[in-house]
């Protein structure tokens, strides 16, 4: 089974997060932006989301951060020796000490050799030392000040976790490169700089990228946000943006190396996207312009679900509009899409609560509501985008959820017997039309199919769900729902999973539809042999 981790295997070298990763470039045969999938269908099932699947994506680093040093050749044995040095002796604080005062010693014997300190920000980095990285980078600077052999490790070092004041330390030389004003802009905006050196640090950027050069204007969506988000004057966020929207709709999508046409349309549905409108509805916004505002975010709201991909923020956007409009159920609605469809969860809660008490005098029945119509959103997109119905075979995983005397489910009690496990909410009808199939089918084969009920309903509505089974007559085993329980992850539900005689994972559908429900009880006749009751 592939996982999809932090970490991406390219040209035969791994490459980590928060490490610095030129060292596995000496050969200089640099690939660009690189974005590595992973996918199956069993890795979009592990995790720990409730509403829908969001993707890990390993990335390189840019292709100008590749090129070898032409130090490199000298400090490359030195690094690798301490990373094996490091790795042989179980990574201990012993082995970390030890290598601490090796880097120490190395950089007291060779004060005038750039490699020296190209090899202890290397070893450093490689320890999780990066505050000592970056002192090594700053005494590289004060002593060979127009020296550029360390300038990519430089900017790498300084834009990652330097500060403001290390980026304008750097030599008049620097401020004719893009990349310099591109690493000021975000170490500004992670220190929360005044709005002037914000909008500074994007007009030198604007001043060297025209649009012809910027496709889908993503470099100026991108400064158009952060001015917004840092205070910037949101007239200047309009110019931008509008130039964003003028050269493209939408922003580009990442190149993406496909397994399958499967695998194609899940990407498609999963992989967030930028609505260049909404960032000038946004800006629209902040300049207190509600109606202009909703025009935009209208017209981004259509590109969006004329052909639907998830985006970040619009439909929050929208509903904040609506809002200061005076259509507070309509801002409702907006902020259950963003929750569905967009990937901004924590602000578009909070704006969710505050709305719903104010149309409703109180937040009673705000969960089950929030819960019902998020699910039927997200399950009306994805069934819309691709046939949620799949056949696997792997282990299922932790699975520890309780009943309802609070006692784990230890499912392998059921060993020997077909499993079929229906993950179910009172409040969702397609859930009852999926379980009164699934009861049919515990029915025709009698006491050699097992069903488990787990239950997503919130606590306020679980006695509910045991008064449903009986009143239906249902023979299912009720369990509840805890996402922090169980390794399998849920779009959205009904969900329904089977496990054939030895608690092997063999089916998964997601939705209620024939095609699902036919099937299940094929793979059910199937894993029991054809045989009936």
């Amino acid at each position: 089974m592939e996982q999809l981790t932090n970490q991406a295997d390219r040209n035969g070298q791994t490459i980590n997060y928060g490490r610095d990763t030129l060292d596995r470039e000496e050969t200089g045969n640099a690939k660009g932006w690189c974005i590595i999938p992973c996918i199956t269908w069993s890795t979009m099932l592990r995790g720990n989301m409730t509403y829908r699947v969001v993707f890990l994506l390993a990335m390189a680093i840019p292709a100008s951060a590749q090129q070898p040093s032409k130090t490199w050749a000298i400090a490359q044995p030195i690094v690798q020796g301490w990373d094996s040095e490091y790795s042989s002796g179980g990574r201990s604080n012993a082995t970390r000490d030890k290598i601490l005062a090796e880097i120490h010693a190395l950089l007291e014997q060779h004060p005038n050799d750039i490699w020296a300190y190209e090899a202890a920000t290397l070893g450093y980095n490689h320890l999780n030392r990066n505050d000592q990285a970056l002192e090594v980078l700053r005494g590289y600077l004060r002593r060979f000040p127009n020296d550029s052999t360390l300038d990519r490790r430089v900017l790498f070092y300084f834009r990652n976790w330097g500060t403001g004041q290390d980026m304008e330390s750097l030599p008049e030389r620097w401020h004719t490169q893009t990349e310099y004003w591109q690493a000021l802009l975000q170490v500004y905006e992670r220190e929360k700089a005044s709005p002037q050196k914000l909008q500074r640090a994007g007009d030198e950027i604007l001043k060297r990228i025209p649009q012809s050069e910027d496709p889908g204007g993503e470099e100026r969506c991108t400064i158009a946000e952060t001015w917004l988000a840092n205070g910037v004057d949101p007239q200047a966020a309009e110019r931008v943006a509008r130039e964003a929207v003028a050269t493209s709709e939408v922003g580009p999508s990442p190149s993406i190396q496909y397994k399958n046409e499967q695998q194609m349309l899940m990407m498609k549905r999963l992989l967030i996207q930028k609505v260049n409108r909404s960032v000038l509805g946004w800006a629209l916004y902040h300049e207190g312009r509600y109606q202009d505002a909703l025009v935009e975010l209208q017209r981004g709201e259509q590109i969006v679900e004329q052909n639907p991909f998830p985006t970040r923020g619009l439909y929050y956007r929208l509903g904040r509009t609506l809002e200061n409009l005076g259509r507070p159920n309509e801002a409702i609605e907006a902020y259950y899409k963003e929750l569905a469809w967009g990937d901004l969860e924590g602000p578009t809660k909070q704006a969710l609560a505050a709305v719903y008490r104010q149309v409703h005098g109180s937040l009673e029945g705000m969960e089950v509501a929030e819960r019902t119509r998020v699910n039927n959103l997200a399950m009306q997109r994805a069934t819309a985008d691709v046939d949620l119905v799949t056949t696997v075979d792997e282990d299922l995983g932790r699975f520890d959820l309780v009943d309802i005397n609070n006692q784990p489910l230890d499912i392998r009690q059921y060993r020997g017997k077909v499993v079929i496990i229906e993950f179910w909410a009172t409040w969702c009808e397609s859930c009852m039309a999926c379980m009164r199939n699934t009861d049919e089918i515990q029915k025709r084969f009698g006491d050699k199919v097992v069903v488990i009920a787990p239950s997503t309903d919130p606590e306020e509505t679980r006695p509910k769900a045991g008064a449903y089974l009986r009143r239906m007559n249902y023979h299912f085993i009720l369990v509840f729902d805890d996402e922090k329980r169980r390794d399998v992850v849920l779009p959205f539900i009904p969900a329904t999973l089977l496990l054939d005689r030895n608690g092997r994972l063999r089916f998964m559908a997601f939705g209620y539809s024939p095609t699902s429900t036919a099937l299940l009880d094929q793979k059910v006749g199937a894993l029991l042999g054809g045989s009936g009751p």
